[in-house]
């Protein structure tokens, strides 16, 4: 029975991964036939060679779903490329404040640029590094994000103190967690890739990375 047991959890930690893959993916492919389906111009194009009998319906689609794909990757790399000019900056600032003062989307909005701010900061240390924290209580270590080096907002309260914003995640699921706030002489920064550690939280200690790829830092250098 423990032998059992041994091979349906490498079974599982090997399947697994496999069908959270196959299922983003179909995810995706459901999501995009459903827009491009549902787009007035993709209809239209459609219709359009169809009434001119250039295709066949199921290749006119293809063909047409094809196109629109390229088209919209196309957009989006001029997008980038444009982002890198001030111009394009200047534009995309607007657009932001646009939607920053529009009542029903300045929520989401608001929160969606946030995000971004965090993935795209040019400053990825501050926001994207591995640490080790004790919890939840005392020689119990946790594996955690370090999200912001300086938190100002509570100086006056805490004078003495020099705060580190944290994200513990849980496991199996790394996006659901608590928000924690320590001093920085307490978070141990470790020199380990962000994907390794979500692998080691999703696994539950079951996938561990080489020695060699965690290095403990000087916790004084959580500057």
């Amino acid at each position: 029975m423990k032998n059992i047991k041994k091979l349906f959890i490498t079974g599982l930690l090997t399947i697994l991964p496999i069908m959270i893959t196959i299922n983003i993916l179909s995810w995706i492919f459901k999501l995009l036939n459903r827009y491009l389906s549902n787009n007035i111009f993709v209809k239209e194009m459609i219709n359009y060679l169809l009434k001119h009998r250039v295709y066949s319906r199921l290749t006119t689609q293809i063909v047409v779903y094809i196109l629109v794909i390229t088209i919209i990757f196309i957009v989006i790399i001029i997008t980038g490329l444009a982002m890198r000019n001030v111009m394009g900056k200047k534009v995309a600032q607007k657009v932001d404040d646009l939607f920053s003062h529009t009542p029903l989307i300045k929520p989401i909005y608001t929160t969606m640029l946030q995000i971004r701010h965090l993935i795209f900061s040019s400053n990825d240390k501050s926001y994207q590094k591995v640490v080790l924290i004790e919890y939840p209580r005392k020689n119990v270590y946790s594996v955690a994000f370090l999200t912001n080096r300086k938190n100002e907002l509570f100086k006056k309260y805490l004078p003495n103190e020099k705060l580190v914003n944290i994200f513990l995640p849980t496991s199996p699921n790394p996006t659901s967690g608590m928000f924690l706030m320590l001093p920085k002489e307490d978070v141990i920064e470790l020199d380990m890739k962000i994907e390794d550690a979500i692998k080691l939280i999703i696994s539950g200690g079951a996938i561990i990375p080489s020695k060699n790829e965690i290095k403990g830092e000087d916790r004084e250098n959580i500057d």
